[in-house]
């Protein structure tokens, strides 16, 4: 890694940090209590929906390309995902089967459109984020889902050595029930929501190690429901990688997609 990007790394996480601290609300939802940075920008009719991806062992979740997005003067939505047994995720979905976490970060956004009413939603995120935004993103209309290499089949992936943790947190067990109830997840919020016009634009790479087990299927899925999408293909060969290409990948999209 560059001195350059790494200078840029510390001094997002610094901004981040005093974000945290000083600027952070909580939404109280039925069940649980979302925390989150709204910046409202008056005149604006974008709302950009931030998810955050998952941290290094032994790291909370913080927000996620506060820095990237920091030249796109239009309104923004971060919304944290610190829950799970270390506090750095539960995919936004919940405990113990109990998917309350959904429902009241969905409630969260729901609030934040009525107050100000956007014409255009981008959805946004990365691995874990990307797969929150195509959660989310797919059940409102007409919206753009800008997402940097999601998990698809999530029981899967979290049935991994390192992430058993986060499926026993989300399910109360590792079962294969449960595995295949994770692995339906998204492909039904998909093919429920498949006539709701979004846009979907996908950054990732056919050599990174989710390809074949996440990132084929999705696309090939995309593909057979006939969303309007967008790839964007690069040939990294690690998924962590991601973090260097996406970011510019979001300026990309959104430099022709706001509105003017």
């Amino acid at each position: 890694m560059s001195l350059i990007i790494k200078a840029e790394k510390a001094i997002d996480l610094l901004k981040t940090k005093y974000l945290m601290k000083c600027k952070q609300s909580t939404y109280s939802g039925e069940k649980y209590n979302i925390k989150y940075l709204f910046e409202e920008k008056k005149g604006s009719k974008d709302l950009l929906i931030v998810f955050t991806a998952c941290t290094k062992v032994g790291q909370k979740a913080r927000y996620n390309y506060i820095k990237t997005l920091d030249e796109f003067k239009c309104n923004k939505l971060f919304i944290l995902d610190d829950f799970g047994f270390d506090e750095r995720g539960a995919y936004y979905l919940g405990k113990d089967k109990d998917f309350a976490i959904e429902k009241d970060v969905e409630s969260l956004i729901n609030y934040i459109c009525e107050k100000i009413g956007p014409n255009k939603e981008f959805y946004i995120g990365s691995s874990k984020g990307g797969y929150a935004a195509l959660y989310f993103g797919v059940r409102r209309k007409d919206t753009y889902i800008v997402v940097g290499a999601p998990q698809y089949n999530l029981g899967n992936y979290l049935n991994l050595p390192g992430h058993t943790e986060i499926l026993k947190y989300i399910m109360g067990n590792c079962s294969q029930e449960s595995i295949r109830i994770l692995n339906e997840l998204l492909k039904e919020v998909l093919i429920i929501n498949k006539e709701n016009r979004n846009k979907i634009f996908l950054h990732y790479s056919d050599k990174e190690e989710t390809f074949d087990s996440d990132l084929k299927p999705l696309i090939d899925e995309l593909r057979s429901l006939n969303y309007e999408s967008e790839f964007d293909l690069e040939h990294y060969e690690s998924h962590a990688e991601l973090t260097k290409y996406y970011p510019q990948y979001i300026k990309k999209i959104l430099s022709k997609n706001l509105s003017r």
